[in-house]
């Protein structure tokens, strides 16, 4: 019996003999499932601006100032979303298997390093926060994946943070492809594309929220997420998201 569950657990999580990124062979050991070079070319956040989490970088050396650029002129309606790796080639790549090629497996993987850094980092802010829900996908594209990556990152990281995974949002309405659309459009796009279901209404007033998804990009999903939540009475709604890029500052000719 133990050999079959074995066989079970090693096809379902499987201890990868290759880095799950590039392929390359690596020991069973390896943290994360990544070769050397793999893992030390996935950036770790560690100077994240405190509301949109993204690495904060110094726009004006003159004035040594570290303002968030991404912020500046905002208005937000979640309390903070945390990000914990920058993205980029290896990153990138991680999530992409996860999502487009039915790796998801890969969930796990991005949980343990989404709970490592918690541990490091937010261990102490994160303790009261009542539930983990998820940033819901439309029908038709979770028909064609098979499955919502954001609940599958969720459900292992509320096994870890020992706070109880709901699924207590739904998509009203397919929305477009949001890295094919600029800051307002996306804006556009979202508006009242999301609602809570109806029996979990009871899991949203005064209770503090984390929701999680893969990347942050212009928080406009997020946003639009808090404002159904906190219009149910949600106390605090905070984001926990793998991955988001740099702000660039643009420059002015």
């Amino acid at each position: 019996m133990n050999k079959i569950l074995g066989l079970v657990m090693r096809i379902v999580f499987p201890q990868n003999l290759n880095c799950t990124v590039c392929d390359m062979p690596i020991s069973r050991k390896n943290k994360y499932g990544l070769c050397r070079f793999c893992y030390e070319n996935m950036i770790i956040i560690n100077k994240p601006c405190e509301v949109c989490g993204k690495p904060i970088i110094n726009l004006a050396l003159e004035e040594n100032s570290f303002d968030c650029g991404f912020c500046s002129g905002k208005k937000f309606l979640f309390d903070r979303n945390i990000s914990f790796v920058e993205y980029g080639n290896i990153s990138k790549e991680l999530v992409f298997k996860l999502k487009y090629s039915s790796k998801t497996y890969i969930a796990k993987t991005v949980s343990e390093i989404m709970y490592d850094q918690i541990k490091n980092e937010y261990e102490e802010e994160l303790k009261d926060f009542d539930f983990i829900t998820y940033v819901p996908l439309g029908r038709k594209r979770e028909k064609e994946r098979g499955f919502n990556q954001s609940k599958k990152i969720a459900e292992y990281l509320s096994e870890k943070v020992s706070i109880q995974s709901i699924g207590m949002l739904r998509r009203t309405k397919n929305t477009k492809k949001m890295h094919l659309l600029g800051y307002d459009d996306r804006k556009r796009e979202l508006k009242n594309a999301f609602e809570i279901l109806e029996d979990k209404k009871e899991c949203v007033e005064g209770r503090k929220i984390l929701v999680v998804d893969d990347i942050f990009t212009s928080g406009a999903t997020i946003d639009e997420i808090a404002k159904v939540l906190k219009i149910a009475g949600a106390e605090n709604v905070t984001s926990l998201t793998f991955l988001t890029g740099k702000y660039v500052k643009p420059v002015e000719i």
